[in-house]
């Protein structure tokens, strides 16, 4: 039996996926209205996961990344009300899982933040820069009309986290730690890192 088909087929499918899923990183940078709420997010995310989180986060990290979460879907729902008042979007399926999508990523905002206040341990795995960034720049396309949320793009999002977890993951390890990480070791009380 030769499975050589399969394989061709597999990859192919797999290939356009990974397309897919770049689309998401490259697209909102077209567009300006987008780019005003994608640009922080990077910001925040390399100077968080490069000038304090890169050997793990603390409490304090933890909030800020939940007030992050919070701030940008509280975005997200000020755009889609916007949309609904300027009648340029009307009430629909879409809509709803747009709003749903807001509150979610608002609610995750507020688990990381109260988790992060009571120092529950839990945070270090929900609460981290890398998280919350991959959260938000996945469905910011989405809430902003960019993208449609199909099922092929939430495969996407769903196989190809790993990769970008694992390529912050190398980047942290081999790239040289910042003098200010090191400055501050030296000078600061150890803080708490999971």
């Amino acid at each position: 039996m030769d499975i050589s088909p399969f394989i061709i087929a597999f990859s192919s499918s797999l290939w356009e996926l990974f397309k897919q899923w770049l689309f998401i990183f490259v697209e909102p940078f077209t567009q300006f209205d987008v780019a005003w709420i994608i640009v922080p997010i990077w910001l925040a995310f390399i100077f968080a996961e490069f000038f304090q989180e890169k050997e793990g986060t603390s409490f304090g990290n933890a909030i800020s990344n939940g007030v992050v979460s919070l701030w940008v879907s509280v975005d997200w729902m000020r755009y889609i009300t916007g949309q609904i008042v300027r009648g340029e979007a009307v009430f629909s399926g879409m809509l709803v899982l747009k709003y749903g999508i807001a509150v979610i990523v608002l609610g995750y905002g507020l688990l990381i933040i109260i988790a992060g206040i009571q120092t529950k341990k839990m945070v270090a795995y929900v609460g981290r820069i890398r998280e919350v960034t991959y959260v938000l720049l996945m469905f910011t396309p989405f809430v902003y009309g960019i993208i449609e949320l199909e099922w092929n793009y939430v495969f996407a999002i769903l196989i190809f986290a790993p990769l970008f977890y694992g390529i912050i993951e190398v980047c942290d390890r081999y790239l040289p730690t910042p003098r200010a990480m090191h400055e501050e070791k030296k000078s600061t009380p150890k803080t708490t890192r999971f």
